[in-house]
Formats: structure tokens, sequence, C-alpha cells
């Protein structure tokens, strides 16, 4: 293909879906896909789009990174760029915008027009996004079903998928990819399900498309396609999580012609947790000032208020002896333990590197970053410690009616059912759960596997579980990285949908 393939990237987040797309290079050292507009309403993200753009240009320019860049991350200097790369800087700011759609439809039509006059009529075109998921998850539904005051009908969020389809009349894209939570397969307005509504809306948007299956590659049809086969399984296609979401493939129908099949995504060998992070350097959490046990903050005093909380545990006398040995095993490798607090990681390629590790472990510099952790209180500590030493014994995790009554949080619903799950260790040996947003707001749900850790995943360990490339820098504070990550598809999947998408548009050869 002479003409490089422009993409439009709308809801973006931090630009997980797009990355796959944006760094796919072909076999000739080509980058075919190139950005034509990405855009996201959050502050933050944007800022993280922004700076990733300004890293591609670099690289596609055969320029090294400057040291204004990763300072610029860090929030030590006002701009990411030497005079040198300026105009590059300019014209990452130029791909991207911060914008929130559908607050003022006139003006993103009117805005997206504008964009559409300037583009080259040649060049193929994809558009790439998905519409906020809140309206159509699970949780969302579950927690709005408890407020008398939500009405369906009036949340915004359940027809954001219609400032998807207005750019789609604007640009008329040769193939588009549309990516949501699998709740919208069950979500329903008016008694009637949304899934259906925007199949037919999609089918007969602009010029009218096909919708196809990336898992079976069947065209979709009305009564016969079981609308499940849109459901792609990112642990099926060589990334270290369980994260199962409704991808959409629309081709625009050409002379009234369309396709009946397409090529399916491939399974790839599977990728574990440990696989993923296990060569990262071992870290503590700093020691949370709102703990009991907090006293001044280093290596000897973190010990200590472990060592004397389990042994505290085990003296209780309620555990099973089988897990008291591992505890006690574990305390032991704690107390041989030199590992400490460090926002830089010495970086250890692997040996037999599978395309996982190519594609994430990327960077050419001999440090990982983001990979710090949160502080814990003592008791969370203590919880994490003793949750990961339950997993090495019983092969799951702890449930509430598990956890001694001396670990049991101050809730008074602990017993009740509804936290049955809250502590989940993420286990070497197998994928992850769901990197959500939550994870922001605590790391309970991602303890790490090994119990002298003790404490929740990193930033740069949530990101490689999700397949984002090692020199990928998150802006803004731990607490919006941690929402970006969360919030994301993860790149490793979407690559090889850009590979699907540059063979269908080759006319089916790379």
């Amino acid at each position: 293909m002479e003409k490089s393939v422009k993409v439009i990237d709308i809801f973006a987040g931090p630009g997980g879906l797009g990355e796959g797309f944006f760094s796919y290079e072909d076999d000739n050292g080509n980058f075919p896909f190139d950005g034509l507009i990405s855009v996201e309403k959050d502050l933050h993200a944007h800022a993280t789009l922004t700076l990733r753009a300004f890293y591609r240009l670099l690289i596609k320019n055969n320029l090294e990174i400057p040291e204004e860049y990763y300072q610029y991350a860090d929030g030590k200097v006002d701009c990411p760029h030497t005079s040198a790369t300026k105009e590059l800087w300019e014209q990452a700011n130029r791909e991207t915008l911060q914008l929130e759609m559908g607050r003022d439809q006139k003006a993103d039509i009117e805005l997206f027009r504008s964009i559409e006059e300037s583009c080259d009529d040649q060049s193929p075109r994809v558009l790439i996004g998905g519409p906020p998921c809140q309206a159509y998850s699970l949780v969302g539904r579950a927690r709005n079903k408890g407020n008398k005051e939500y009405v369906p009908e009036k949340d915004h969020r359940h027809f954001l998928y219609k400032e998807y389809l207005s750019i789609m009349e604007i640009f008329s894209p040769d193939i588009f990819v549309m990516e949501n939570v699998k709740g919208m397969l069950s979500s329903k307005i008016n008694g009637g399900a949304v899934f259906d509504q925007i199949i037919k809306d999609l089918e007969c948007c602009s010029a009218g498309y096909s919708l196809y299956s990336l898992k079976t590659g069947k065209k979709f049809i009305r009564g016969e396609t079981n609308p499940k086969d849109f459901i792609l399984c990112s642990e099926d296609y060589g990334v270290p999580q369980n994260r199962h979401r409704v991808i959409i493939l629309g081709i625009k129908k050409k002379n009234g012609q369309d396709l009946d099949s397409i090529e399916p995504l491939r399974h790839s060998p599977k990728i574990s947790v440990g696989d993923a992070i296990g060569d990262l350097p071992k870290l503590r959490s700093p020691l949370s000032s709102r703990g009991k046990r907090f006293n001044k903050d280093s290596l000897n005093a973190w010990k200590e208020n472990v060592l004397t909380g389990i042994n505290e545990l085990i003296n209780s006398g309620n555990i099973d002896d089988e897990l008291v040995i591992k505890l006690k095993n574990n305390l032991r490798l704690l107390e041989q333990s030199d590992f400490d607090t460090r926002s830089v990681a010495q970086y250890h390629p692997s040996k037999s590197p599978t395309v996982f590790d190519e594609f994430v472990k990327d960077s050419p510099l001999s440090n990982v970053r983001l990979h710090e952790s949160r502080p814990h209180m003592d008791s969370d500590l203590l919880r994490y410690f003793f949750c990961a030493s339950f997993r090495d014994v019983y092969g799951r995790n702890a449930r509430a009616d598990d956890f001694p009554d001396y670990l049991a949080p101050d809730h008074k619903n602990w017993k009740s059912g509804k936290f049955v799950d809250r502590f989940k260790v993420q286990n070497f040996n197998s994928q992850s759960s769901t990197v959500t947003s939550h994870i922001s707001k605590d790391g309970h749900y991602f303890i790490h596997s090994e119990a002298k850790q003790c404490r929740s995943l990193t930033v740069r360990e949530a990101a490689r579980i999700q397949s984002f490339p090692d020199s990928y820098q998150f802006m803004g504070k731990r607490t919006n990285q941690f929402h970006q990550v969360g919030n994301a598809v993860p790149p490793l999947l979407a690559r090889q949908i850009a590979k699907v998408l540059l063979n269908l548009l080759n006319g089916g050869s790379e």
C-alpha cells in the first residue's frame, strides 16, 4: 500500500487501542497507520496521548528520546522537547484533542467536518474507539439499580455511541472498530435491547456497513449470528489478563458488494502474570501514616511491623497447621530480603523472548519507570501477606469466611457476603482478573503473588498486564495513572486487530 492509512481515534482514553495501530510496523519497516486525530475528554489521559504521539514521532524520525521527555513525565519541566524536536511536539499536539464529545453535538460536527475537509481523499480511513461504558457495565447497572432516581432513558451515556455514528457519517471510514464492555449485549432501554439498536445503526450508517466477528471471521447476519461472537477474550491472544470485551469490526459496502467472511484473529500461547511482571524488581510499599503501627518509614521498621503482626496472628491459634507453616516460611523469606522502595527498576530482557516480551518489554533504556508501590496501612500489609500465603496453600483466593477475626476489616457487613472476594491475589501461574479503573481507589483486588512483598500492584505491573509497552508514560498522579490503565484496551490485542485491517485494506495480503 503506497498511501498511509488515516486513523481517527475517538473516546481514546490513554491510547491503548490507538497504540496497537500507530506502533504497527510492517515487514518493510514502515508504519502504515497514521494518526489523523485522537480525541479524549480526560485531562490526564489526553496528556498521555499527546506525550505518546510525540514519542512515536521521535522513533519514526530515528531520534533519541531526550532527557527532557522523562523530566516532563515526572512533572519537573514544562516541555518534553529540545529546540531540535519542538516541531515534532507541536505536531503531536495537533494530532490529539481534549474534547468531551456529546456535550455540544453541533460544535463536534463542525469540528470534524473541518478536519475531514483537510484530509487526503485518496488515503484509506479507519475509525476506532470505544464510547464510555459505565451505562452498559454490569457493575454500573447494579449500582444504578439501587438509585431510585436513576432513569436509563435519561442517561446520555447510553447514547454516546451516536457520536461515533456522527463521525462515521462525516468521514465515511473504509473500516471501523468499536469496543465496549460485554454488558452492552444485555443492556436495555424502554424494554428493548440496546445492542440490537446499535447494530442496526452501524449497518445503516453512511454508505452502509457489514459487521464481522474478529473471533470467528463470520459476517453478522441478523437472527443467525450469536451476538456473543463479538466478544474477544484477551487471554486467548497473548494478553496476561482475563479481559472480555465486545469488539465490532465494520467494513464499508462498495457497489453493494461485501465479504462473506474475513480472516479471524489467531489464538496465541497463554501468557501468565508471572511471565508479564516476574522479572521486575521486588519492592516493599511505604508505610502509610494512617496505619496503627506507623513510625519512621524504613526497611527495618517495615519488616518489624509485618513480622510482629503475622507472628501475633500465628500465635492466635486460629489457623490451620499447613497455613501456619507457609506463613512462617514466607516470613523467613521476608526477613532475608533486602528490597526497598524505588521508582526506577533495572530491566532484564527475557532469555527466550515471546511476542509479548518483544512488544511490551521494549524500553531501550536500562530502566523501567512507574514501578513504585503505593503506601499501605500496616493492617493491609498483614492481609496481603495472609492472602498470598493462603493462595500458596489452597490454590484459591481467601474469602471473607477464611479471614481470622484478627485480620477482619472494620466493616459492619464484612460477613454478610457482600465482601466475599474483597481481596484477590493475582496468581503468577495464570492470567490476572480484569484490570479495572477501581485499581485507582485501592489495591485489594490486585495483590502481588509473592507474600514477602505484601503489596498491591504498581502502575507498571498493571500496565504490563494490560500489555502496554514499558516505554509508555502515563501522565498525572498515581491515581490518574491507574485509572487510565484500567480503562484502556490492551495494545497487544489492538496490534493484532490492526494487522487484520491492514490485510483487508491490501486486498487480503500485507
